[in-house]
Parts: C-alpha cells; sequence; structure tokens
C-alpha cells in the first residue's frame, strides 16, 4: 500500500485517542459526541487495517489446504474482527440509550465499566499502532502472532465489559 494510506489509518487511530481523552474531560453531549466519533474512527482504521492483512493473506499462495488458509485467516483476522464488532455492539449500547446517558439517569457502575472498556481499547489501538508501524508490517503485513494473541485476550475482556455494560443500562438504570 502507499505511504498516504497508512497515513490515513494512523492518523485516524490518534484522533480516535484524542477523542477519547475529549469524553474524560468533558460531560453531557460533548462527551457522548466524543465517544461515539471516538469509536467510528476506530472501526474505520480497523477496517482500512484488516483490508491490508486479508489482502495480503489472500495473495499468499502456501499450497495448503483450505482449511488451513481459513484457519489463518481467524489467526490473523480474528482479533481485528472481534475488536470491530465489539465496539459495534457498544456503539448500539450508547446510541440506545443516548437520553438517559445524557441526562445521567443511569446507575454509576455504567460509568465504570465505559472507562474499562475505552481503557481496553486503548490498550487494543497502542499495541495496533505498535505493531503496524514496525518495518516488518510494512514489508510482510502481517502482525506478530504474540500480538494477535494479546488482542484476543484484550477482546474478550471488552467484550465481557460490554455484556456487563448492557446489563447495567437495561436493568440499572432510573428515568429521573
Amino acid at each position: 500500500m502507499s505511504n498516504w494510506y497508512s497515513s490515513i489509518y494512523n492518523s485516524l487511530l490518534i484522533a480516535s485517542s484524542i477523542s477519547f481523552m475529549i469524553y474524560f474531560f468533558a460531560s453531557g453531549t460533548v462527551s457522548l459526541g466524543a465517544i461515539i466519533s471516538g469509536y467510528c474512527m476506530i472501526v474505520l482504521s480497523i477496517t482500512m487495517i484488516l483490508y491490508i492483512i486479508l489482502f495480503n493473506l489472500l495473495q499468499l499462495k502456501d499450497g495448503g489446504s483450505n482449511l488451513q488458509i481459513l484457519l489463518n485467516i481467524v489467526k490473523t483476522c480474528g482479533p481485528f474482527l472481534l475488536m470491530a464488532s465489539t465496539i459495534g455492539y457498544i456503539l448500539y449500547l450508547v446510541i440506545s440509550f443516548k437520553e438517559r446517558i445524557i441526562l445521567g439517569h443511569v446507575a454509576d457502575g455504567y460509568n465504570t465499566f465505559s472507562n474499562i472498556i475505552i481503557i481496553m481499547i486503548l490498550l487494543q489501538v497502542y499495541l495496533v499502532y505498535n505493531s503496524i508501524n514496525t518495518d516488518k508490517f510494512k514489508s510482510e503485513k502481517k502482525i506478530p502472532s504474540i500480538t494477535t494473541n494479546i488482542l484476543y485476550l484484550y477482546g474478550v475482556i471488552t467484550i465481557i465489559c460490554a455484556i456487563t455494560m448492557n446489563t447495567i443500562l437495561n436493568n440499572f438504570s432510573a428515568d429521573g
């Protein structure tokens, strides 16, 4: 890929991190807008990185069976798909309950789990950012397997926190 393409997904990752920092220091509508825009920028960036990795995987002709190729795709692209689907689920929750969140009619646990989720996603972004800015990624278009395993771990923790946040928003929110 050309240099401008990598500049775009790197810029989106950095902008999403800045957006999450705005979320931490703002309140009300500004806070909600910052978190929604941060999540959207991360999903765009992940999609762009996933395209590079998947395109490179499909170009390789190892002569392996279809099952080996499928397992290699799941192993390499799985953490990014898990992260994107988790963020999509969180975006759904935030947008569905935006009125309650803006008015502050949510339980204290929502803020706790929302902050934990953002920290976990920022850790994932940090790992991805460090991995894609190496010479190995630029030449081979591959993320090291230890990084993908850590991304899987953080992704599972994030999805557990998102499910907990869903429970809090559905069952422990007050209307006034």
